[in-house]
């Protein structure tokens, strides 16, 4: 950074632009309650003119390398500097509370609130678990859906065979092997 002595501020220098980074649209417009979770921890972690070069980091895809574990994301993040840095954001208790805690490998450390770096990680992560199922079970520590394979054409040509051969009175015998009738108690036929 190089300081602007009549302002007062320091100058970063451009980031490094890079191809095949998640790019987020609209970061933080999400639905999902665990996504807004992961939205109001950068916000409470993290200051406005930092959440915003988040918001800018997401939209403009420096986010790369995204991996999803229980109840974690990590992601490399391209800034400034010739290397991209590591972040991570961890679930975590503190004081008896869900937290979310943030770490990254850039000078700023997010040692006493969140840098740039993992508010856009949260952004990208939001988008994610707003978007994906999977990536919402992961994150939220629970199992992920699993694919359903749909049926080939040959499995459905053997089910559509057994329904136009059966007679009525095949159907109703398999029917009530699944489901029997219930006895005269009950007003069924008595056996």
């Amino acid at each position: 950074m190089s300081p602007d002595r009549e302002r007062g501020w320091f100058q970063a220098k451009p980031r490094i632009a890079v191809e095949g980074g998640v790019v987020v649209p609209k970061p933080g417009k999400v639905d999902d309650p665990d996504a807004l979770d992961l939205i109001h921890a950068a916000e409470m972690e993290g200051r406005p003119p930092i959440l915003s070069r988040g918001r800018t980091y997401a939209r403009q895809g420096q986010v790369i390398g995204v991996e999803i574990g229980a109840e974690q994301f990590t992601a490399s993040i391209q800034g400034s500097a010739r290397q991209p840095y590591e972040v991570r954001l961890t679930k975590t208790m503190i004081s008896g509370s869900d937290r979310i805690h943030a770490s990254c490998t850039c000078p700023y450390t997010c040692d006493y609130d969140w840098c740039k770096h993992a508010a856009a990680l949260a952004y990208v992560a939001a988008f994610l678990v707003d978007a994906q199922p999977a990536t919402r079970a992961l994150w939220a520590g629970e199992e992920p859906p699993r694919e359903v394979e749909p049926l080939q054409a040959a499995d459905l040509e053997v089910l559509r065979k057994v329904a136009e051969s059966a007679t009525f009175a095949q159907r109703v015998a398999g029917a009530d092997l699944i489901v029997p009738w219930p006895g005269p108690e009950l007003g069924g036929p008595g056996t």
